[in-house]
């Protein structure tokens, strides 16, 4: 004989079992209805239905309170996003034939809103403005700026220095970024102990980090025309760069004097920032450093920051000029037409 499923382990009938347990779930709900409804008539009676009400809910109320502190999901407002009102367009777009440069883009710095482009995603070789993230690269092992190590390179990369002089890392640090020293940045990644492939490649990993997506570095000079990158990418780094006051203290130093044991002579250097020194002349409120960069096969590149008397700042990026002063007008003529066709809201 089969197990019988219709019975249970106790011989009873589970069918009428369950039955018995329906009656008796029944009986107790209305006997709860016509509790709670006694409750509720007797409080009608004495003080109204505001009251009743209150009245009945307050106890299942102070039930809730007591596990709403035991754990569970609490209900969270999501966080009320609050965009900055952008500059607004008050005059027509300034064409891109007024420039000679190839690429240009003009950033506001608080909300990066672009306010001007021109070939903002071609592709170009970036030449020394490379020695920005050269320095962000050199930041990152914290190193001893008191200690000396010995120049590397040929001669015939800049005039500056000489093969065999020996400098402080901070000597070299202000040779880079003030002159735009070739032999310098390549003697301070040398001395940092890395391998020049090595020291390249965590450049690249840093542009990779930052966003830029369309920018590749092949030597830490700028001096290799597959140094290539956008203007959308450059101002991403120049914000980058920005960040670190030892980067942007040193790019607002209009000159600079570098003295050789070796050779018991002194050289003077200017910065390569015509703007800062003012043989290009500007009306900008304040002026936060940049940086040039030239070779035969990028023409005359330039990034730089500026702000105008209400406090607006804009990122400038100039690439493929076609002179050594131009990218420079070119950069002021471009942030002054922003300053002056766009309107900012009230703070």
């Amino acid at each position: 004989m089969g197990p019988n499923f219709i019975k249970n382990i106790d011989g009873g009938d589970p069918v009428k079992d369950r039955a018995g347990r329906m009656r008796s779930i029944l009986a107790v709900f209305l006997l709860v209805f016509t509790v709670g409804g006694f409750f509720i008539q007797k409080n009608i009676k004495s003080v109204g239905e505001v009251s009743v009400i209150k009245n009945f809910i307050e106890p299942f109320s102070q039930v809730e309170d007591f596990f709403s502190g035991q754990g569970g999901d609490v209900v969270v407002e999501p966080p009320i996003e609050v965009r900055p009102q952008l500059p607004e367009l008050q005059n027509e777009m300034l064409i891109a034939s007024e420039f000679s440069a190839h690429s240009i883009i003009v950033k506001d710095h608080e909300t990066g809103m672009v306010l001007y482009r021109k070939n903002e995603y071609d592709k170009w070789p970036m030449a020394s403005i490379t020695k920005l993230m050269s320095a962000l690269v050199i930041l990152e092992k914290s190193p001893d700026w008191t200690t000396s190590t010995v120049v590397i390179g040929p001669d015939s990369l800049d005039t500056h220095m000489y093969a065999g002089d020996v400098y402080t890392l901070e000597e070299l640090w202000n040779a880079a970024l003030i002159a735009s020293s070739n032999k310098a940045i390549l003697s301070l990644a040398n001395a940092l102990g890395w391998p020049e492939p090595a020291f390249v490649e965590r450049m690249n990993g840093k542009a990779r980090e930052l966003g830029m997506s369309d920018t590749v570095f092949a030597d830490a000079s700028g001096l290799e025309e597959e140094n290539v990158s956008t203007a959308s990418d450059i101002v991403m780094l120049l914000n980058e760069a920005m960040k670190q006051e030892k980067i942007w203290q040193t790019l607002i130093t209009p000159e600079y004097n570098l003295y050789s044991n070796e050779r018991q002579k002194s050289h003077h250097m200017y910065n390569t920032n015509w703007m800062l020194l003012g043989w290009v002349t500007n009306d900008f409120y304040k002026l936060y450093g940049g940086k040039t960069g030239y070779i035969v096969a990028s023409g005359y590149n330039f990034t730089t920051r500026v702000e105008n008397e209400d406090n607006h700042i804009l990122d400038v990026v100039i690439l493929g000029a076609d002179s050594h002063e131009a990218r420079f007008t070119e950069a002021r003529d471009v942030a002054e037409w922003v300053f002056d066709n766009y309107t900012w809201p009230e703070n």
